[in-house]
C-alpha cells in the first residue's frame, strides 16, 4: 500500500503542476511560479491532496543534489577562472553587504545576530533560471548585460556552498555550544579548510582517476552502464562529503565539476538533464508546500513592502557594484533588473537553516510570500527595462558618467583618422576583421562596452574605446563622419538596431554593414537605415546547401550567381520562397539548379599517348566552348589538381574529370581521345 501511496501522491502533484503551469504560460509567469503555486494548492496549507509531504521532500532533496550536479557539470575549471572580476564582484560584494547589513539591523528587527547575517545570505541570492530564460526569450544572452547577469548568477550558485557552510555556526547558542568567541571564530575556519582539503582531494582525481574510469565505461557501449556508473559519481561523492561533516550540495556540485573536466561531460550532462528537470520541479512544489496562502490575507502589506524593498535593494546594489567594476550605467541596469528577485538557492538555504533555528515560522512563512512575488515580478521588470534605459542614456549622453580614466579615448590617436572602418564589437568577428584590415593597411577604430577587453586590446596596442555606439557623442569622437565604413558585429538585437539608427541619423554617407544571429532581424535593420546585414543563421545554411550540392556536381559558379540572387532578395528565399518587401520576381528561387542537378554527370576520361590533348593546355582545348562540358579535376600519378588552371598542359596517362550532360560527355571525350 505504501508504494501505491506513493504513485498518487506523485500523480496528483504532477498533474496538478500540468494543469497550473499551463494556465501561468499563457499568463507568460515562468514555469517555477507555477510549481510553486501548484505545491501550495496541493500542500497541507492548500488542499492537502498530499497523503505525506515527507516522500515529496525527499524525492524534492534528490533534485537538489541533481540541480547542483549538473551546475558543476555546465563548469570547468578553466570557466571558473573565467568568471573572477566583475562577476565575483557583483555577487561576493552585495553578499557581504547584506550580510552585514542583516547582522546590523537584527536587533531592530527582534533578531539575534546571526539570524540576520542568515536573513541576508537568503536576500543576496538570485534566480538562475528565471533571468537566463527571460534574457533568452529577448535574444539578449550574449548582450553585454547578458553575459554580466549571467555570471553574477553563476557565481552566487557557487557561494551558496560556503554559505552553507557558515550557516550551523549562525544558529542561536552555537556561540555558547563550541565555547566562547574563539571557538566560534575557529570552527568555521575549520570546516573551510576541510572543505577545501576535500575539494583538493576531488580535483586530484578529476585529473587522473575519472577520466580513465569514463574511458573503460565508454569502451562497454552500454547506455545504462554510462548512466548508472554517472548516478554513482554523484550520489558517492555527495555521500562522502556528507560522511566529513560537510554538505550534499557541496559533494554533488564537486562530482559534476569531476565529470566536467572529461571528454564524456557533455554527454553525461545530457543525460541527466530529464532527472534533473523532473525531480526540480518536485523541489519547488515541495517549498510551495511550505507557503501558508492565509499570511497574503493576513499581511498583505508586509509581503508586499517585504517583495518591494528586495527588489529595489538587489537592484541597487547588483548594479551599483557593477557599475563600480566599470560597467557602463545601462549595462549595470539591465544586469539588476535582471537579477532582483530571491532565486531558487535561497529556498535550499532557508530549509537548511530553518532545521537550525535560524527562521521561525512566521518569519519563513514571510519570506517564503514575498521570494514568490519578486520571482512574479521580476520578468515585468525587464519588460519595463526600455523606459527606464532612456532616462539613463540621456544621464550618460550628459556625460554625468564618465569611465575609469584607463578606459577613456585617446584623443590624439583619433585626430588622425580619415576613410577609416569603425568596428562596434571586438568579439571573434570584431577580432577577425581588425586582423585583416591591419594586415592589408586600411585605418579602423574598435568600439567595445566590455571593459576587460578594452583594457587587454589597448595593451595589445589596438586602437580601441569603451563606449555604445547608440551614443552619437561616442561615435562624433571615433570620427563618424569621416569613416568610410561602420561594421556592427555585436549580439545584442536591440544595441545593434539602436546603433543603426542612430548611426543613419547622423551620418547618412557612412556605409553600415550588420552582423545578425536571426533572419527575423533582417527587414528591421534595413528599414533602419542598414546597407548590408549579414544574418548568419541563414549564411550557415547556404554553405552547407552549396558544399552539398558541389558534391553532386552543381558548378560553384552556378552556386555563387544563385547566392547572389538570394542576398540582393534580402534573403526571401529562406522567408518561405518569397522575395522580401520591397522585392519582386523569382531571381532568388534555386528552381534554376534543378536541371543542372537532374542532368549532369562526373565522369572520368583517360588522356591517349599520341592523341591531340597530349601536351597542350587546357585554355587551347577549351572543351567548355567546344562541347559545353566541365573540367573539374586532373589526376596525375596519384595527385589531384582540383579546379585545374586554364593554362595547365595535359599528359599522356592523365584523367580528365568532366561533369555535364551525357551527350557533352561524350563529345568531350572524343576530342580528348582525338589522333593529333
Amino acid at each position: 500500500m505504501h508504494s501505491l501511496d506513493v504513485l498518487r501522491d506523485l500523480s496528483i502533484v504532477f498533474g496538478v503542476s500540468v494543469l497550473v503551469v499551463l494556465v501561468l504560460h499563457r499568463l507568460r509567469f515562468p514555469t517555477i511560479t507555477g510549481f510553486l503555486i501548484s505545491g501550495i494548492i496541493v500542500g497541507p496549507y492548500g488542499l492537502a491532496l498530499v497523503s505525506d509531504t515527507d516522500r515529496i521532500q525527499a524525492l524534492a532533496d534528490a533534485g537538489v543534489v541533481l540541480l547542483l550536479f549538473t551546475i558543476g557539470m555546465e563548469f570547468s575549471l578553466a570557466s571558473l577562472r573565467r568568471l573572477w572580476g566583475p562577476a565575483l564582484a557583483g555577487a561576493g560584494l552585495p553578499l557581504l553587504a547584506l550580510a552585514l547589513l542583516g547582522g546590523a539591523a537584527a536587533p531592530l528587527l527582534g533578531l539575534e545576530r546571526g539570524q540576520g547575517i542568515f536573513l541576508g545570505f537568503l536576500i543576496s541570492l538570485s534566480s538562475t533560471v528565471i533571468p537566463l530564460k527571460a534574457l533568452a526569450d529577448r535574444g539578449q544572452i550574449d548582450s553585454p548585460h547578458g553575459r554580466a547577469a549571467t555570471g553574477v548568477a553563476v557565481l552566487q550558485d557557487l557561494l551558496v556552498i560556503p554559505m552553507m557552510l557558515l550557516t550551523p555556526y549562525l544558529a542561536p547558542g552555537a556561540a555558547a555550544a563550541g565555547e566562547g568567541l574563539g571557538r566560534a571564530v575557529l570552527d568555521p575556519a575549520l570546516a573551510l579548510a576541510r572543505a577545501a582539503a576535500v575539494v583538493a582531494g576531488v580535483l586530484v582525481v578529476a585529473l587522473w582517476v575519472v577520466p580513465r574510469l569514463l574511458a573503460r565505461l565508454a569502451a562497454v557501449k552500454s547506455r545504462e552502464v554510462f548512466i548508472i556508473s554517472i548516478f554513482l559519481i554523484c550520489l558517492g561523492t555527495a555521500w562522502i562529503t556528507s560522511a566529513v561533516g560537510l554538505s550534499l550540495a557541496l559533494g554533488a556540485f564537486l562530482a559534476g565539476l569531476v565529470i566536467s573536466e572529461s571528454e564524456y561531460g557533455h554527454q553525461a550532462l545530457a543525460d541527466m538533464v530529464p532527472f534533473r528537470d523532473s525531480l526540480n520541479s518536485l523541489f519547488f512544489v515541495a517549498v510551495g508546500m511550505l507557503m501558508a496562502p492565509q499570511v497574503l490575507v493576513d499581511h498583505p502589506a508586509q509581503v508586499a513592502l517585504s517583495a518591494a524593498g528586495l527588489i529595489v535593494v538587489k537592484c541597487l546594489l547588483i548594479g551599483g557594484v557593477l557599475l563600480l567594476t566599470g560597467q557602463r550605467p545601462t549595462i549595470a541596469l539591465q544586469a539588476g533588473l535582471a537579477l532582483c528577485q530571491v532565486g531558487e538557492f535561497a529556498f535550499v538555504l532557508m530549509r537548511f537553516g530553518s532545521a537550525r533555528g535560524l527562521m521561525q515560522e512566521g518569519e519563513s512563512q514571510i519570506f517564503l510570500a514575498a521570494s514568490v512575488l519578486t520571482m512574479m515580478v521580476s520578468p515585468l521588470m525587464l519588460a519595463a527595462a526600455p523606459r527606464l534605459l532612456r532616462l539613463v542614456e540621456a544621464w550618460e549622453e550628459k556625460e554625468l558618467w564618465r569611465p575609469a580614466r584607463d578606459l577613456r579615448a585617446p584623443v590624439d590617436a583619433l585626430a588622425s583618422l580619415e576613410e577609416h572602418v569603425i568596428i562596434v564589437g571586438y568579439g571573434f568577428n570584431g577580432r577577425n576583421l581588425a586582423r585583416v584590415l591591419r594586415e592589408i593597411g586600411v585605418s579602423y577604430a574598435v568600439l567595445e562596452v566590455n571593459p576587460e577587453t578594452v583594457r587587454a586590446a589597448r595593451a595589445e596596442g589596438e586602437l580601441i574605446l569603451y563606449g555604445d555606439a547608440a551614443s552619437p557623442g561616442i561615435l562624433e569622437r571615433l570620427r563618424g563622419g569621416s569613416a568610410r565604413v561602420l561594421v556592427i558585429a555585436i549580439s545584442d538585437p536591440v544595441s545593434s538596431r539602436r546603433a543603426v539608427a542612430v548611426a543613419r541619423a547622423r551620418f547618412p554617407a557612412l556605409t553600415i554593414v550588420v552582423r545578425t544571429r536571426y533572419l527575423g532581424e533582417v527587414d528591421q535593420l534595413y528599414g533602419l537605415g542598414a546597407q548590408v546585414v549579414i544574418p548568419e543563421e541563414v549564411e550557415t545554411s547556404m554553405e552547407i546547401i552549396s558544399r552539398v550540392l558541389e558534391a553532386y556536381g552543381v558548378p560553384r559558379e552556378a552556386l555563387v550567381k544563385h547566392a547572389r540572387r538570394i542576398r540582393a532578395e534580402r534573403y526571401g528565399l529562406f522567408r518561405g520562397g518569397r522575395p522580401a518587401a520591397g522585392e519582386s520576381g523569382q531571381a532568388g528561387s534555386l528552381a534554376a539548379l534543378r536541371p543542372l542537378l537532374a542532368a549532369a554527370e562526373v565522369r572520368l576520361c583517360a588522356v591517349p599517348r599520341g592523341s591531340a590533348a597530349d601536351g597542350k593546355s587546357l585554355r587551347e582545348i577549351d572543351l567548355r566552348a567546344c562541347t559545353g562540358a566541365t573540367v573539374l579535376a586532373v589526376l596525375r600519378e596519384g595527385d589531384v589538381a582540383a579546379n585545374p588552371a586554364p593554362g595547365m598542359r595535359l599528359a599522356a596517362g592523365d584523367g580528365v574529370v568532366l561533369m555535364g550532360r551525357a551527350e557533352e560527355i561524350g563529345a568531350a571525350m572524343e576530342k580528348l581521345s582525338a589522333e593529333a
